[in-house]
């Protein structure tokens, strides 16, 4: 498997459309962590405005690549408005902690710039525009098709710094990633996985913890877990699951499970179940426009 590949299968991306339509005035986002963004701006002027960052103005149809690390406003700075479509994207849908793309900024793609993407930018506009069944559906699907080939792009601008996308491309660390995530009951050591790495133990561990702002040891536990959460849901019995993920005993994988996740495993499951007889979605997003907001970063919400 090639390595976007892998890291969209290994991540579970999940797109859901969270607001389309016109615009006048400022787009306010309940925006919940870990969660990254694509705005496509068909029609009209659009401020971006971050807190303690210049603005950044977008004057021609563009598409707005947001990672979960931005907090912004957009606000409409054309007399008609504008039109967007908008879409948030989650790495699994109870993922213990964000997978991050390693973009620190937003980036800006004026249609002019992605004549590769714009008949299915196109497709996206005009499904939009349609009331046929199942456009919802439709327009989640082209959007995280939109996504991976924005992530395509931005790998092969360098854009990409840090995170499990980064890290799987690093002829260092793809060799640890792929062990732990194919061998996760193996008796793993910071040492083993600084050799895997051809690295003394001090450097390996510098380097996995600047671009995955997590620990060697701390990543493998958060990736057991995950697996377990998996596991619980296709109802496997706690046992199986300890063993499976590398520990030699249920009791010492519940406690790691209670430590990680906050519940005991049969706990979280249970209330994994009721948030899907709920309906509940953790993507979900809210947003509200509101008319003559001062225009002052200082009014930003977070």
């Amino acid at each position: 498997m090639d390595i976007l590949s892998e890291f969209f299968e290994r991540t579970h991306l999940q797109g859901r459309l969270f607001f389309a339509g016109p615009m006048d005035g400022t787009l306010l986002l309940d925006k919940p962590p870990g969660m990254a963004f694509i705005h496509v701006i068909s029609r009209g002027d659009i401020d971006m405005v971050q807190p303690g960052l210049p603005k950044i103005s977008i004057t021609e149809p563009s598409v707005l690549f947001c990672p979960s690390s931005c907090r912004y406003q957009l606000r409409s700075s054309s007399a008609g408005g504008a039109e967007l479509i908008c879409a948030s994207f989650q790495f699994g849908r109870h993922s213990l902690q964000p997978f991050p793309l390693g973009l620190k900024q937003t980036l800006v793609f004026p249609f002019r710039q992605l004549s590769n993407l714009m008949p299915l930018l196109g497709t996206l506009i005009d499904e939009f525009q349609s009331q046929a069944p199942g456009r919802s559906k439709a327009l989640n699907l082209l959007f995280e098709y939109v996504f991976v080939l924005l992530v395509r792009r931005s790998v092969m601008e360098g854009k990409i710094s840090g995170g499990l996308l980064y890290a799987l491309q690093d002829g260092r660390l793809a060799p640890v990633f792929n062990r732990i995530h194919q061998e996760p009951e193996a008796l793993w050591t910071v040492e083993k996985l600084a050799s895997l790495a051809n690295m003394s133990r001090s450097k390996f561990s510098a380097c996995f913890s600047r671009i995955m702002d997590i620990s060697p040891m701390g990543y493998v536990t958060t990736w057991r877990m995950k697996l377990a959460q998996d596991l619980l849901r296709d109802g496997v019995q706690i046992k199986v699951i300890a063993a499976t993920v590398g520990y030699s005993s249920q009791a010492s994988f519940s406690r790691t499970f209670l430590n990680v996740v906050g519940l005991p495993p049969a706990e979280w499951l249970k209330r994994d179940g009721s948030d899907d007889a709920a309906g509940n979605d953790v993507t979900q997003v809210t947003a509200r426009v509101l008319r003559d907001l001062p225009d002052s970063s200082t009014n930003n919400q977070p």
